[in-house]
C-alpha cells in the first residue's frame, strides 16, 4: 500500500507517529498564530500557542496524552459558535484530518520542537541500499523514501532526452545536431561526465545561472520610480557572470556582493560586486522626501538578503513583530542597522548612476588610460627638466614685467540687463538669438522688454539672478582702456553661458552647473576706449547665477606676483614660476610639447568619460544611529528604543570579535553552523533542475512554508556543499549526474494518482522553459543566435510607444536596435523596470522591482500569440526554414534535420504525415497567392537568401514556425 509520507501536510497513514515540525505547526501557523502567535500586537488571551511553555498553563490548554482534557482540542472540535477555534470571523475552519493530527499529537505526548530550518543542519549519512540504482549518495536518500512508498524509480531518460535536459538546464540553450549524435555514440564510460563537465566550464553555464541571479537581485537597467531613468548596472551583471565562470565558491560570492568594499584594500572587482546591494528602486521625484527614500531602499535591503540567503520574510517585522516567525522588530532594525549606513542619499538621479560609484574600463581602454597617462607624464618631464634658453627667457621676463608695471587700469560701467526670455526648453532658449548678438542697442525694445541697470551685482563673487526656468537672460557692460592690450576674465554661470565682445563670439558653452568663480577664463583683446563685453545665461530649472571678475594680462596669478617684483627679490620658487610659463607657453619647442599635453589631457577626459560606472556600497565613516521605526514610518523613530547592528541571534548568535558592519552579517550568512543559507542555496539549485525545490516555498523556509519532502537529503546536500567548500559546479554536477535527475518524466498511472506533483521523485520533472530561454531557443536553432557575452543591454523589437505611458520626457523613450544587438541573448535586453520586455513577462519574467527568488510559470493564450506571431519569433522561422532548405534537396531530409535542431530528436511517421500534408496545402495556398509568401519571409531586419524561391521558403517558414511552437520544443522534458 502506498504511503502518503511525504505527501502534502495534513495526510498521514493510520499508526504513523506525528511529526511536530511537519504535521502539526503548519497547522497552527495557519490557524492560531495569528492571534497566539509571536506577534504581541495581535496577541489574544495571553495565550502563546508557538512555544512549549503553553504546556504548563494552567488553563489545561494542552494536557500531553489526554485531548479530551485539552482546552486546544475542546476549543477546535466543538459545535459552539462562541468557543469554536478559529473564530468563525477568521472564516477558517480545520479538516477533519488536522483535527484528527492534532488529537494524536496531545495522544503523543504533545511534544514542542524547534522548526526544522531553525535548527542545525544535520550530517545524516545516506541509507544503505542493495539496489544498484544509485549512481551517489542523491539517489540512496531518494531510493529509500520510494521504497518507502511502496514505489520504484522510472527508467533512465534515452540519450537525446538527456543530453538536451542537460543542455537546458545548464546553459539554457539546446544542443546541436551535431553534439547530440556524438554523445548517442559514445560508448565510453565518462561519456555523461564529459558532457557535463563541458556544459559547466562553458561561459553559457554562467549566463545561465547570473540569469536566475539577476531575478534574485532584482537587476534592470533603469530606477524604477518616477522618470525610471536609465542607469548603468550591468558592469556588476557582468562581474556576477565571471564569478559563475570561474566557480567562486559560494561564500566568497557572498561576501563580496555584500560586503566586498569594507574588505582590507578592496579591488576595483570587490567594489563592483556591491552592486547587488545598489540593484534597488530609487526615485527622483520632485518633492518626494529624501529621508523618506533613503529608509525604504534599506527596507529593501533587509527584504532581499532575507528572502535570498535566509528564505525568510524578514519584511513582516518592519511594522509589527513577525506574526509568524521568531522575528521581532528590535530584530528587524538591527538588520536594518548594517544597511543604515551606507553613504548614498534618498533622493537620486534621474539620468544615470548616483554616487557612491566606481569607473570599470574594458581592457582596451585600461590600456589606452595607461597609454596616455604616460604619454604625458613623459612630456611633463621633459618641460620640467629641459634647459631653457636663458637669454630668450631673460628678455621676456624684462618685457613682460615692464608692461605689467605700465598697464593702465580698466574701467567698467555698471551692468545692464535684457529679459528674462521664456522658451520651451533651455536647449531652445540657448540656440536662439534674440539681437544683441549683432549689436548692442541700450534704447532697443526686444520682445517686450528693455534694457534695466543692474547695479547692484558686484564683480568677484557669484551673483543670484533668480531666473524662471527654461529662460535666457543677456546682461552687458563696457571696459574701457587707454591703451591696447589683453585681460583675462574670469567667469562662473548657472546655467549655459555665451560670451561677446565687440560683437566677435568668444564663449558657448552649455553645461548645466552651479555658479562658481573660475569655471571658465576669457582672454579679452582690448581696444582703446570703450568695448561692449555681452554675456548671456540661460537656466535649465532651479537656481541661476553669474560670477565676473576682470584679471590682469593673460597670464598666471603667481606669474603676475613674480613679475611685480625686482628680478634680485625673487623666490626660487617665483623664478621657477616665470621659468616654466615661458617654456609652457612662449618658447616654441616647450609650445608644441604642451599642446601634445593639451590634446592627450582632452583625449584622456573623453576616454574617461566614455568608461561607464557603477554604483557601489560605501558607508559613513562617523556611522549613523538607527531607532527602531513606529509602525516602519521613517518619520517616527522611537528614540527610547536605539538599536545596534545585531542579527538574529536565535538561529545562530554573531561572533563577539566579528564588525558590527556589513562584513559582519556576511560572515554570519556563510558561517558552517548558519542553519539556513546553505539549505536556502541547495534548494534553490534543485529548483532550477527539477522545476521544485525539496523545499516548495523556495523563498519561505519559515513557518508558513513547506516542510522539506526529503528533509535528510536537504541536510546532506547542504553539509556536503559547506564541506566542499561552497562549490558550486560540484553541488550542481553531482545533482545532475545523480540517477534522480536522469530518469524518463513520463508519468504512468500509479504516479499520476498517487504522487501527481512528483513530491516522490519517482520521474524527472517536465516543465515549460521560461522567457528568456524560449527566445534564444527559436534564436539558437535558427542561426540568429549572436552568442556574445557581457556588456550593456540591447533594446531588441518590441512594440512601438510602449515606453511613452511610463516615460516623462523625451529622453526615455525606446530606441530599437540594430544588427547584432537584435539577437544577442535575452539575458541582455535592457530591462526597464517599469515597462519590461513584453516577450518576457507574458512568459512570467518579474518586473525586477523587488527580489523574486521564484518566478512562478504559466500557460496562457498569450504565450502561443507571442511565439507564432511576434517578430523575433517569425524572423528565427524563416532563418530555421533557411537552414532546413539547405540540409537536402527532399522533404523528409529537411524535416528531420529541422526537427533534431528543434527537439534533439527525429520525427515519427505520425508527425512526418501531419507536416507533410501542412507542407502541401500551405504551398498550394502561397503559390496562388505570392504577395503574401513574400510579406513572410521579408519579416525582421536580417537579409535573405533570395535563392529560395518566396512560395518555398515561405511553405518552410511555416513548417518551422510549427517546429518552434511544438510542446516537446517549448518544454524541457
Amino acid at each position: 500500500m502506498l504511503s502518503l509520507l511525504l505527501l502534502p501536510l495534513g495526510f498521514l497513514s493510520d499508526g504513523e507517529a506525528v511529526d511536530y515540525g511537519r504535521d502539526v505547526r503548519p497547522i497552527l501557523s495557519q490557524y492560531c498564530y495569528p492571534c497566539h502567535g509571536p506577534d504581541s500586537a495581535t496577541r489574544e488571551a495571553e495565550l502563546r500557542l508557538d512555544r512549549a511553555d503553553v504546556l504548563g498553563d494552567d488553563r489545561h490548554i494542552l494536557v500531553p496524552g489526554d485531548p479530551e482534557a485539552s482546552e486546544l482540542f475542546y476549543r477546535v472540535t466543538t459545535d459552539s459558535e462562541f468557543e469554536k477555534m478559529p473564530p468563525a470571523a477568521s472564516k477558517k475552519t480545520l479538516t477533519s484530518d488536522q483535527r484528527d493530527i492534532l488529537k494524536r499529537w496531545i495522544q503523543q505526548g504533545a511534544s514542542y520542537e524547534d522548526h526544522w530550518s531553525f535548527r542545525p543542519i544535520g550530517n545524516p549519512e545516506p541509507p544503505a541500499m542493495r539496489s544498484d540504482w544509485p549512481r551517489n549518495a542523491i539517489d540512496r536518500f531518494v531510493l529509500a523514501r520510494l521504497e518507502a512508498a511502496g514505489l520504484e524509480p522510472s527508467p533512465e531518460a534515452d540519450r537525446r532526452t538527456l543530453i538536451r535536459r542537460w543542455s537546458l538546464d545548464l546553459t539554457g540553450l539546446p544542443p546541436t545536431p551535431e553534439e547530440v549524435e556524438a554523445f548517442v555514440n559514445d560508448d565510453r564510460p565518462d561519456a555523461a561526465e564529459r558532457v557535463v563537465d563541458r556544459l559547466l566550464s562553458s561561459i553559457a553555464f554562467a549566463e545561465r545561472m547570473t540569469l536566475a541571479w539577476m531575478d534574485a537581485a532584482r537587476y534592470g537597467d533603469t530606477s524604477v520610480f518616477h522618470a525610471d531613468g536609465p542607469r548603468d548596472m550591468w558592469p556588476w551583471r557582468d562581474w556576477v557572470m565571471r564569478a559563475y565562470h570561474r566557480n567562486m565558491p559560494f561564500d566568497q560570492f557572498t561576501l563580496e556582493q555584500l560586503a566586498g568594499d569594507l574588505l582590507t584594500e578592496p579591488t576595483r572587482e570587490q567594489l563592483v560586486a556591491t552592486g547587488f546591494l545598489r540593484n534597488n528602486g530609487t526615485s527622483d521625484e520632485g518633492g518626494a522626501i529624501d529621508e523618506e527614500l533613503r529608509v525604504s531602499y534599506h527596507v529593501d535591503r533587509v527584504k532581499t538578503v532575507g528572502n535570498v540567503w535566509l528564505g525568510l520574510s524578514t519584511e513582516c517585522a518592519q511594522c509589527h513583530e513577525h506574526k509568524y516567525d521568531p522575528i521581532g522588530q528590535d530584530d528587524y532594525y538591527r538588520l536594518f542597522a548594517f544597511f543604515n549606513q551606507s553613504v548614498e542619499p534618498g533622493f537620486q538621479t534621474r539620468n544615470g548612476n548616483a554616487e557612491p560609484t566606481i569607473p570599470v574600463p574594458s581592457a582596451e581602454q585600461e590600456r589606452r588610460e595607461q597609454e596616455i597617462t604616460a604619454d604625458i607624464a613623459a612630456l611633463e618631464r621633459w618641460l620640467s627638466e629641459v634647459e631653457a634658453p636663458e637669454a630668450a627667457l631673460s628678455a621676456w621676463t624684462s618685457e613682460q614685467r615692464q608692461e605689467l608695471l605700465a598697464l593702465d587700469p580698466p574701467t567698467l560701467s555698471p551692468w545692464q540687463a535684457l529679459g528674462p526670455f521664456q522658451g520651451p526648453s533651455s536647449k531652445a532658449v540657448f540656440q536662439k538669438e534674440y539681437g544683441p548678438e549683432s549689436g548692442v542697442d541700450l534704447e532697443a525694445t526686444v520682445e517686450g522688454h528693455t534694457w534695466t541697470p543692474r547695479p547692484d551685482l558686484a564683480d568677484g563673487k557669484v551673483q543670484p539672478l533668480g531666473l524662471p526656468a527654461n529662460s535666457a537672460l543677456y546682461l552687458t557692460r563696457t571696459i574701457h582702456v587707454e591703451q591696447p592690450g589683453e585681460r583675462v576674465v574670469s567667469l562662473g554661470s548657472d546655467d549655459t553661458i555665451q560670451v561677446w565682445l565687440n560683437g566677435e563670439s568668444l564663449l558657448s558653452k552649455e553645461s548645466y552647473r552651479a555658479a562658481q568663480a573660475d569655471q571658465d577664463r576669457v582672454t579679452l583683446k582690448l581696444e582703446p576706449g570703450d568695448n561692449t563685453f555681452l554675456f548671456k545665461i540661460c537656466n535649465g530649472a532651479g537656481d541661476s547665477g553669474l560670477y565676473f571678475k576682470l584679471l590682469g594680462l593673460p597670464l598666471p596669478d603667481p606669474v603676475i606676483a613674480a613679475l611685480k617684483k625686482d628680478a634680485a627679490a625673487r623666490t626660487d620658487a617665483e623664478r621657477r614660476a616665470i621659468r616654466d610659463h615661458w617654456v609652457r607657453s612662449v618658447w616654441d619647442e616647450g609650445q608644441q610639447r604642451q599642446s601634445r599635453i593639451g590634446k592627450q589631457q582632452k583625449a584622456l577626459t573623453e576616454l574617461r568619460q566614455s568608461i561607464p560606472t557603477t554604483m557601489i556600497m560605501r558607508d559613513l565613516e562617523e556611522g549613523r544611529p538607527t531607532f527602531v521605526l513606529a509602525r516602519g514610518q521613517y518619520d517616527s523613530p522611537k528614540a527610547d528604543q536605539p538599536v545596534e547592528p545585531g542579527v538574529l541571534e536565535n538561529l545562530l548568535p554573531l561572533p563577539d570579535a566579528a564588525p558590527r558592519n556589513r562584513l559582519g552579517l556576511a560572515s554570519w550568512l556563510i558561517d558552517p553552523d548558519h542553519p539556513l543559507t546553505a539549505r536556502v542555496a541547495v534548494n534553490r539549485y534543485w529548483s532550477m533542475l527539477f522545476g521544485h525545490g525539496l523545499v516548495r516555498t523556495v523563498m519561505d523556509f519559515g513557518s508558513q512554508g513547506e516542510f522539506p519532502s526529503h528533509p535528510s537529503l536537504l541536510d546532506w546536500l547542504a553539509r556536503d556543499f559547506i564541506e566542499s567548500g561552497w562549490d558550486i559546479k560540484r553541488a550542481i554536477r553531482q545533482i545532475v549526474l545523480s540517477s534522480t535527475y536522469r530518469q524518463q518524466s513520463i508519468a504512468p498511472e500509479v504516479l499520476r494518482d498517487h504522487d501527481p506533483e512528483n513530491r516522490l521523485l519517482a520521474r524527472a520533472s517536465r516543465f515549460r522553459l521560461q522567457g528568456e530561454l524560449v527566445r534564444d531557443l527559436a534564436l539558437s536553432v535558427s542561426g540568429l543566435l549572436v552568442d556574445r557575452p557581457f556588456g550593456p543591454g540591447v533594446k531588441p523589437y518590441q512594440p512601438e510607444g510602449l515606453w511613452n505611458e511610463v516615460s516623462l520626457n523625451k529622453n526615455v523613450r525606446f530606441s530599437q536596435d540594430h544588427g547584432e544587438a537584435l539577437y544577442r541573448k535575452s539575458m541582455y535586453i535592457y530591462w526597464k523596470r517599469s515597462a519590461p520586455m513584453p516577450v518576457m513577462t507574458i512568459f512570467d519574467a518579474p518586473t525586477r522591482e523587488k527580489c523574486t527568488v521564484e518566478r512562478q510559470r504559466t500557460n496562457t493564450p498569450l504565450q502561443a500569440l507571442v511565439t507564432l506571431n511576434d517578430i523575433q519569433f517569425v524572423e528565427a522561422a524563416r532563418h530555421l526554414a533557411e537552414r532546413m532548405i539547405a540540409a537536402g534537396d527532399d522533404f523528409d531530409t529537411r524535416l528531420r534535420y529541422g526537427f533534431e535542431l528543434c527537439t534533439s530528436r527525429p520525427p515519427d511517421d505520425k508527425r512526418r504525415r501531419v507536416m507533410r500534408e501542412i507542407f502541401d496545402a500551405q504551398w498550394a495556398d502561397y503559390a496562388k497567392d505570392p504577395t503574401s509568401a513574400d510579406l513572410l519571409v521579408s519579416v525582421g531586419e536580417s537579409d535573405r537568401d533570395g535563392a529560395i524561391d518566396p512560395v518555398e521558403h515561405a511553405t518552410w517558414t511555416v513548417l518551422a514556425s510549427i517546429l518552434l511552437n511544438l510542446d516537446e520544443t517549448m518544454n524541457r522534458e
